[in-house]
C-alpha cells in the first residue's frame, strides 16, 4: 500500500509537539523528556520515568494500583508521572497516525538545555490515582500539570475535535460536526471500534 500524503495541519501539530518535547517541561528537563519518548518507542530505560513510559506505551492493560504506587516509591513524583503520561500519550497518537498513513515515525528531536519550571496547582484526588482540577475524566486527567493538559487539547483538537462544549464548529459539543467528509456519528463509530480493539475504556 502506498503512503498517504500527510495533512498540513498534522505536520504543523507535529512541529509544535516536537518543540514542546525538546524543551524543559514543568517537572522534567528537555533531555529527560526526549529520553521518556525514546523509552516509549522501545529504547532501553534507565530511570523510573523511562521505565514508566515503556509500560504506559506498550502494556497499559497491565497497569495496576500496586504498580503505580511502586513507581512513585522510586523517586518519581505524581506530577512527574503526569508529565510522563502526557508525553507518551501524545507520542503514541502521533506515531500511530503516521503509521496509519503509511509513514515511519518521525525521528525524535534533539533536547534543549534548561531547567523545568515547576507549576503548582490546586489539584486534588477526585476519582483517579492522580490529582486533577475538578472531577477526574479524560479532559482533566493531566490538569495537575497545566502545560500537559494544554498540549493534550492541541492534539485532541487537530486529530479529532476540540474538547469543549461549543455547539458549533469542530467541537465535542457539536453533534453535527463533519471533518474530512466524516460525520460525527461516523467519527464516534471509528473511535469506539478503535477503543474496543485496544482495550481502552474509561
Amino acid at each position: 500500500m502506498s503512503a498517504i500524503d500527510i495533512p498540513t495541519d498534522f505536520t504543523a501539530l507535529h512541529d509544535r509537539e516536537w518543540d514542546r518535547l525538546s524543551h524543559p517541561g514543568t517537572w522534567l528537563t528537555g533531555r529527560e523528556r526526549v529520553a521518556v519518548a525514546a523509552a516509549a518507542r522501545g529504547e532501553a530505560a534507565s530511570s523510573p520515568a523511562e521505565e514508566a513510559a515503556a509500560v504506559i506505551s506498550t502494556a497499559p492493560a497491565t497497569i495496576t494500583r500496586d504498580w503505580f504506587d511502586a513507581v512513585l516509591a522510586r523517586d518519581l513524583s505524581t506530577e512527574q508521572y503526569v508529565e510522563v503520561l502526557g508525553i507518551v500519550a501524545r507520542l503514541r497518537a502521533l506515531d500511530t497516525t503516521r503509521f496509519g498513513l503509511g509513514h515511519n515515525p518521525r525521528p525524535l528531536p534533539e533536547p534543549h538545555d534548561g531547567e523545568p519550571s515547576p507549576i503548582t496547582t490546586q489539584a486534588v484526588i477526585d476519582g483517579s490515582w492522580v490529582p486533577t482540577i475538578g472531577v477526574a475524566f479524560p479532559p482533566t486527567i493531566l490538569s495537575a500539570v497545566p502545560p500537559e493538559n494544554e498540549a493534550m487539547f492541541d492534539v485532541h483538537t487537530t486529530l479529532y475535535l476540540a474538547p469543549d462544549g461549543n455547539p458549533d464548529g469542530n467541537s465535542m459539543g457539536n453533534m453535527n460536526a463533519v471533518r474530512e467528509g466524516l460525520s460525527r456519528s461516523q467519527m464516534e463509530f471509528v473511535a469506539a471500534r478503535t477503543s474496543l480493539l485496544n482495550d481502552c475504556f474509561f
